[in-house]
């Protein structure tokens, strides 16, 4: 009887802990786009939303996009429905920006109602703002990471740095904070990410036991993977279906020739990763 009063005064002392700072109502808004990596988009939301059933609703989630139609992830691999347009959604107190492949990218940029809707936010200091992976370019071609810290996936470091060279790209780490913004590096990053924002919200107590019940031991730091080398193909149609460089689906239009063999990219961005030294990747037999 006794172990047992103990083991429920300790678990009131630790229910207490984890509802310590729920207060506060913390609006959460992820925004979705076709093309986006989906681990991009469902780790930071499942961060986010176990943080809510530990506090008892600490953390309000919800999914925004362009319009509310379905919203397909990369390779259409899943749907997933938005519970707001840009244009109606609530005030967010965090935006998070997942990342996608290059190409898409690119074509956000070029669209710039994604890059309105951050600009819009940016303005207002009580929103946190954060980028997962390639969501970095969309921060950074809106100027807010101009003479700012900032990183992305390691696989396209240099073309970032070269398109964005007031930017300060920081390697080796997970994610970067920088006050109102926060990015990450490569997918599973952006967990990483949202759980440091928990931790700044709920207390490390809270961001402990969700990072437990992921079974994920989170990091700030860490060296990032060396780039894939000598990657052999048999024959060149398993060349135009696969990414020279990222291992990726190909784009099948953008290509380039070496050494009397052709070689496509998902994107110009693994193209010129590419060419920068084409034996890095590839081995011809």
């Amino acid at each position: 009887m006794k172990n047992l009063i103990m083991i429920l005064l300790c678990c009131s002392s630790l229910i207490a802990v984890a509802q310590q700072k729920t207060d506060k109502k913390i609006k959460v808004a992820i925004v979705a786009y076709p093309g986006m990596e989906l681990i991009d988009y469902s780790g930071p939301t499942d961060v986010f939303g176990m943080a809510s059933e530990i506090t008892e609703g600490q953390y309000s989630v919800y999914t925004v996009a362009e319009n509310p139609q379905p919203v397909k992830t990369v390779n259409t691999h899943t749907t997933i429905l938005p519970d707001y347009s840009f244009y109606n959604m609530p005030k967010p107190d965090i935006l998070v920006i997942p990342g996608g492949d290059i190409k898409n990218i690119d074509s956000l940029i070029s669209d710039k109602r994604i890059l309105s809707l951050i600009k819009k936010y940016n303005a207002d200091s009580s929103v946190k703002i954060m980028s997962v992976c390639t969501g970095a370019y969309l921060l950074a071609a809106t100027g807010l990471l101009n003479n700012k810290r900032a990183t992305t996936h390691f696989f396209v470091t240099d073309d970032f740095a070269e398109r964005f060279p007031s930017v300060t790209l920081v390697k080796n780490v997970r994610y970067v904070d920088e006050g109102n913004i926060i990015t990450s590096s490569g997918v599973t990053s952006g967990i990483d990410a949202a759980l440091h924002v928990v931790k700044e919200n709920s207390g490390e107590y809270v961001a402990d036991i969700v990072a437990r019940a992921l079974q994920y031991t989170p990091h700030e730091k860490e060296a990032w993977p060396q780039p894939l080398k000598k990657m052999h193909y048999k024959d060149s149609s398993v060349t135009k279906n696969v990414c020279a460089v990222c291992g990726m689906k190909a784009n099948g239009k953008i290509e380039t020739e070496y050494k009397g063999k052709t070689y496509y990219f998902c994107s110009d961005q693994c193209k010129n990763i590419f060419l920068r030294n084409p034996d890095e990747y590839v081995s011809l037999k």
